[in-house]
């Protein structure tokens, strides 16, 4: 026996549920973000409510970072690209 996809209980009629677009100026912001900085993948994750970035230039070890906001994030890219796995003296921001 099939029914209908909805909110329902036994012996009460079906309502429809309709599909609801979560963070949708987070996804935005986090486009935006991806867009500027072509040395990184950036996202939003609406479960974990966390912007994250990924480095996607050549680095020894894969390159992470996340932060609660935009502004946050982009400040651990910077630290990222002159980060230690950057070497002495070397910017993987200019290696990119």
């Amino acid at each position: 026996m099939s029914r209908t996809p909805g909110r329902h209980r036994i012996g009460a009629a079906l309502s429809q549920v309709e599909p609801r677009r979560w963070d949708v100026a987070k996804k935005a912001a986090a486009a935006q973000v991806d867009q500027m900085e072509p040395c990184w993948s950036v996202s939003y994750g609406v479960g974990s409510r966390r912007f994250l970035a990924i480095a996607v230039w050549h680095v020894p070890a894969p390159l992470r970072v996340e932060a609660a906001t935009v502004e946050e994030l982009r400040e651990l890219m910077r630290e990222a690209e002159l980060g230690p796995l950057a070497g002495p003296g070397r910017s993987w921001a200019w290696v990119a």
